[in-house]
Order: structure tokens, then sequence, then C-alpha cells
């Protein structure tokens, strides 16, 4: 998990990279627009810059659609970043709740069913949670489906980490008076 938070940390720093770039040249295009659209304006009413004016207006009107689709880029990009945000807040929201159920777990130094019932669910959440945000974001409903997660070896995995964090610990040298 604690790649996942950085790996959607990283994500959301690249696109509020990009939307800057995206922002400052909308912005840009929006001048260069006017510019354009004004000299034109201008050429318009002398006599002698008439044939200035369509060159100029169409070239103030595609710095316009540019600006345009610009703006559009940086409304995907803001939806993106977010999305990253919020999984990311999920993510550690997750990853601390399995940290204290795992701590709860190892402090009787055995793992009941019921506690890694517990901590599995949570993992489940995690992950229909997050693809709640994912389609939210895309405003549709999850196409994806949830992969099935192979409970056996998961609780095998577990209880193998479980068991080492047990042996570390009974085999730590207690000091006595």
């Amino acid at each position: 998990m604690d790649r996942e938070v950085a790996h959607n940390r990283l994500v959301a720093k690249k696109y509020k990279r990009a939307r800057k770039f995206v922002n400052w040249s909308a912005a840009g295009s929006s001048v260069l627009s006017a510019a354009f659209s004004s000299a034109s304006f201008g050429s318009a009413l002398s006599v002698v810059g008439l044939p200035a004016t369509v060159p100029l207006g169409g070239a103030g009107g595609c710095f316009a659609l540019v600006s345009s689709g610009l703006i559009i880029a940086s409304k995907k990009l803001d939806s993106k970043i977010k999305k990253h945000q919020e999984i990311t807040t999920l993510v550690v929201a997750k990853r601390d709740t399995i940290n204290r159920l795992l701590s709860k777990a190892l402090n009787n130094n055995e793992v009941s069913s019921h506690e890694f019932d517990t901590i599995l669910s949570e993992f489940q959440q995690y992950n229909a949670l997050k693809e709640q945000v994912r389609a939210k974001m895309l405003r549709q409903p999850s196409k994806r489906k949830l992969t099935d997660v192979d409970v056996k070896k998961l609780e095998k995995d577990l209880r193998g980490r479980l068991q080492t964090e047990l042996i570390k610990e009974n085999n730590r040298p207690t000091t006595s008076n």
C-alpha cells in the first residue's frame, strides 16, 4: 500500500505540472487571440489594411479555438488530479486501519479467524471504494469487475508474516532483574 501511495502522489504531481503548462498556454493563446482579433478589427476600419483583415481574423479565431481546447484539457487534468488525491487519501486511511488491526491481532500472539476475516474485508472494502472513486471521476458505472481474491493464498501469506513477526518478538532477549 505504501507503493500505491507513492505512485498516486507522483502521478498527481505530474498532472499538476501538466495542468500548469496547459493553463499558461491557454492564457497565452487567449492573449494572442485578442491581439489578432483587435488587429483585424483595426485593419477593417482603415481602407488600406482591408486585405489584412481576413488573415488576422482567421489567426485570431484559430488562437481562440486553441485556447478553448486547452481550457477543456485543463478541466480534464483537474478531474484526474482530484481522482488521484482521493485514492491517495483512501489508501492512507485503509493502510492505517489495516496496520491497527494487525497490531491488535499480534498483541495476543495469535490471529483468530475473525481477526483475519476483518483484515481481509478491509482489503476488499478498499478495492471496492477505489473502484467507486474511479467510476465517479469518469461519471459512469464501473465496468471493471473486482478480481476475486484468492483467500487461501492470502491467508497463508498473512499467517506466514504474522508467525515471522511473532518469532522475532519471542526471540528478542529480555532483560530481567
